[in-house]
């Protein structure tokens, strides 16, 4: 394979016509639930994103977590059961039923759903206190899905379980692990965050067809592309005086790009993700340095390491090794590129072989 044509440079150069092959997503929530339990033959864990619509009802996605650290979405929102087109990670549309309780210096919460293979899923989590600011930060995802998802999260206020937790799969009761035990004070293996943030790349495969490509690198200019049946348009919304582009996909997605045109491609710097298009923030891929990226949600690095870019017979294999922090590092993310006439794919791996 040759190596990246503008090694040396900040960023990643593409393919030509490729513009975004990374399977990005990015969620502000209002709240996280989850809880671990004990003694069932398939699932160690469930959780649950919550998102309120201006409408006031809950954007939910109910996950559970296999013994062998692999992860089944449930989702009751179009958006999200949109969301995993394309990914490496088993999506079912489900409705979810969600209480939540603010008592006084406590949380209770109550969700129930079918899970993929119809058995009723219950979780009742009852909290020790109240969500504490000083229980926040970035989330250690563990081995969680790990050949799917890079994934980012962050809390803002979070307590444990309390021994009133419990789980339900199929009416059966399910065990909530103690965490912590010191005297009269109990905290079980379970977590209530308010405020929550989530990025991730996934695994998948992303493809489209080329319909349009710009005549010249100029403000205004378009890519359009078709994929799954959906119009896809990219547009050139300015141009800066050292040549840096500034492209956004014209859709509620939020993404945008920030490139220089080459003859091989974009040298791509910057792809960005926001949760609304009208919202600042959100998730950014940033190549600001030759042979290195990273990983920001809201302004905050959170992941960084290597990026490199190899060429050989029409087919580019963009990799990223995490290097920080700790739990990152084994979820590598290697994207292969290919193109077939107007046909372009990108198939995204997670995980070190």
């Amino acid at each position: 394979m040759s190596q990246n044509p503008c090694a040396g440079e900040a960023g990643i150069v593409l393919p030509p016509d490729l513009l975004q092959p990374f399977l990005l997503r990015f969620r502000r929530e209002d709240l996280h639930i989850m809880a671990f339990f004990s003694g069932h033959p398939d699932y160690e864990a469930v959780e649950a994103m919550i998102s309120y619509r201006g409408d006031g009802t809950p954007s939910i996605r109910a996950i559970l977590t296999r013994h062998d650290q692999s992860q089944i979405d449930h989702v009751n929102d179009d958006d999200l059961s949109a969301e995993g087109h394309g990914v490496a990670r088993q999506t079912c549309r489900r409705d979810i039923a969600l209480a939540i309780d603010a008592l006084p210096r406590r949380r209770h919460a109550r969700l129930e759903f079918d899970s993929h293979a119809g058995e009723p899923v219950v979780l009742d989590i009852a909290t020790v206190g109240e969500p504490d600011p000083q229980r926040g930060g970035v989330s250690d995802p563990g081995n969680h899905s790990p050949n799917s998802s890079l994934p980012l999260m962050r809390r803002r206020a979070s307590t444990f379980a309390g021994p009133q937790t419990a789980v339900f799969v199929g009416g059966k009761r399910f065990e909530v692990p103690v965490k912590i035990r010191s005297g009269p004070f109990v905290a079980h293996e379970g977590y209530f965050t308010e405020g929550h943030t989530f990025g991730a790349i996934r695994a998948g495969t992303l493809s489209y067809r080329l319909k349009t490509s710009p005549a010249r690198m100029a403000v205004g200019e378009e890519w359009i592309l078709e994929s799954d049946g959906r119009v896809i348009v990219y547009r050139i919304e300015s141009s800066n005086p050292d040549g840096k582009l500034c492209i956004a996909r014209k859709d509620t997605s939020g993404v945008s790009i920030e490139a220089f045109a080459t003859g091989d491609g974009l040298r791509v710097t910057r792809i960005g993700k926001l949760a609304d298009a009208e919202l600042q923030g959100g998730l950014d891929l940033a190549f600001d340095e030759a042979g290195h990226f990273s990983l920001a949600m809201e302004g905050e690095t959170i992941v960084s390491g290597s990026a490199e870019a190899k060429r050989q017979a029409g087919t580019a294999v963009i990799t990223l090794s995490p290097t920080q922090p700790h739990w990152a590092v084994a979820r590598q993310v290697r994207v292969t590129c290919s193109r077939d006439g107007d046909l372009l794919t990108a198939v995204t791996t997670i995980g070190r072989s």
